[in-house]
């Protein structure tokens, strides 16, 4: 019995179970939040682009570290000396070869750009809770902070294949990256809040 009840549901469809969702952090001062979460970005997103935006954060927080020494080798430190996991050993050493001086100077941008990649290619899903799993509700949540991108026929494929688990539908856009939490609406202008499955997916 798959217990799953948190995904990071990509554009073309692919959901990725986790224990928690990832999220980066828009404040450069809290740039190890967006860290550990471009570890998760790197390895699920399509993107080039994304993956050498991931690896540029990463070298720029490891040259802004200690710039008189070599970044790979700061990282490295870092994590052994941090109490909490930021970024994981394994991943560095994985791309020591890929990771190349980058200006920290450049820290807000490059910052700002993977929490972008990571908002506009994934939305959060939920089984049984807004933001923590609640045993015997049958709410699927759904949040998206992208806002290029019609998310509904996913939603709707995803609720469907999750039917034996479900009763009801929510949409909405995430408060914590939005700044806002309205529902979203389907093609007759109707919230998705608490919808019925059946109605949904017809």
């Amino acid at each position: 019995m798959d217990k799953t009840t948190a995904w990071m549901l990509r554009r073309d469809g692919t959901a990725f179970p986790c224990q928690w969702h990832y999220y980066g952090n828009a404040d450069p001062a809290e740039v190890e939040e967006t860290l550990y979460a471009a570890e998760w970005l790197y390895d699920a997103t399509r993107s080039e682009e994304t993956r050498r935006r991931c690896l540029d954060l990463i070298a720029a927080y490891g040259v802004a570290l200690r710039s008189n020494r070599n970044l790979v080798r700061n990282l490295l430190l870092a994590i052994r000396e941090r109490p909490y996991v930021f970024l994981s050993r394994a991943f560095v050493e994985r791309h020591a070869g890929e990771l190349f001086y980058v200006d920290p100077a450049r820290l807000p941008e490059l910052n700002a750009a993977v929490n972008r990649a990571l908002n506009s290619e994934f939305l959060r899903v939920r089984l049984g809770g807004l933001y923590d799993t609640v045993p015997g509700n049958r709410n699927l949540y759904f949040r998206v902070s992208g806002a290029d991108f019609n998310w509904l026929p996913l939603i709707r494929a995803f609720a469907e294949a999750h039917a034996a688990e479900v009763d009801t539908v929510t949409a909405l856009w995430d408060q914590e990256n939005s700044g806002h939490n309205e529902y979203l609406t389907n093609e007759a202008g109707h919230a998705l809040d608490h919808v019925p499955l059946k109605e949904v997916v017809q």
